[in-house]
């Protein structure tokens, strides 16, 4: 029989979610992503290591309170401009490029009053070290690990399909 998995009790596994459209999720999506950088990357880097799920709940209620603090930073500051912004994006099908007239306005808002600048494309994709607290996990024993499958070797004396690739691109 396997092993009995004993499960967190409720209080510690049940916390609000933010209570927002995908819209303005994405709309916000830069700006969040910089501002709750450090509790983002702190829950990836518990759930890469820990390979448990329920080992990293407060990691996970850190970034839920992050971004409702975030939100509510919006909200107080630069309310009207955001909801310009998300609703475009929403009204447009989600092509953001349609709304930056008003992502302009937000951007500004976001600056003028908070201080926070617009990450450049692909600024928050850049691998980082993440320095944490949290010691270093210790794996069990009893579980056993995945065998890692071996890179597959190519055959030296591989030739070329006769008729080309099969792969077609449709435009």
């Amino acid at each position: 029989m396997p092993n009995k998995i004993e499960l967190p009790p409720e209080e510690e596994y049940s916390f609000p979610e933010v209570p927002l459209t995908s819209a303005s999720l994405i709309s916000a999506g830069h700006h969040l992503g910089r501002q709750c950088d450090k509790a983002n990357k702190e829950f990836m880097l518990c759930k890469a290591e820990e390979e448990d799920p329920r080992k990293c709940l407060r990691e996970g209620k850190e970034v839920s309170r992050c971004a409702f603090a975030f939100f509510n930073q919006i909200r107080e500051n630069c309310a009207e401009s955001f909801t310009e912004y998300w609703t475009c994006v929403d009204n447009s099908q989600h092509d953001l490029y349609k709304c930056r007239k008003q992502q302009g306005v937000f951007d500004k808002c976001a600056f003028d009053k908070l201080g926070w600048v617009r990450p450049e494309m692909g600024d928050l994709n850049q691998v980082t070290v993440v320095k944490t607290e949290r010691p270093k996990p210790v794996l069990d024993a009893d579980v056993p690990t995945p065998e890692k499958s071996p890179k597959p070797q190519i055959p030296e004396d591989l030739k070329a399909p006769r008729l080309g690739s099969k792969v077609f691109f449709f435009s």
